[in-house]
């Protein structure tokens, strides 16, 4: 079950980081709203996917799952202040970040379990 949410956590923000990479025009927008230069959209969409790539080979190393939890955890904070306190969005548009927070926690809680 931990192995299914890693890879379910990992693909999400895996396709938020190539929807930044690849500048599509709604992510865009959206950053345009957020009042951040459209370099750093590039710069958090290549930290997604080398987090993304982390939590999959925290599969086999549960270090990984701790470093990228922790990464997670610090970009979708940085997504929930930017939905809410930068573009001034409903909370409706903080779900998506809110749940990989979440399962950012949960995964760390976890493996934090298997070290002791």
């Amino acid at each position: 079950m931990v192995t299914f949410i890693q890879v379910i956590l990992a693909v999400f923000i895996l396709i938020g980081g190539f929807i930044k990479l690849f500048r599509v025009p709604f992510q865009v927008e959206h950053w345009r709203q957020y009042h951040y230069p459209l370099p750093f959209m590039s710069i958090i969409g290549l930290i997604e996917l080398i987090g993304s790539i982390g939590m999959i080979a925290g599969i086999w190393n549960p270090y990984l799952v701790l470093g990228s939890g922790v990464l997670f955890i610090i970009l979708m904070v940085g997504a929930i202040h930017a939905h809410i306190f930068r573009a001034h969005q409903t909370i409706v548009t903080v779900i998506p970040a809110t749940i990989c927070l979440l399962l950012s926690i949960v995964l760390i809680l976890w493996n934090l379990d298997g070290f002791s």
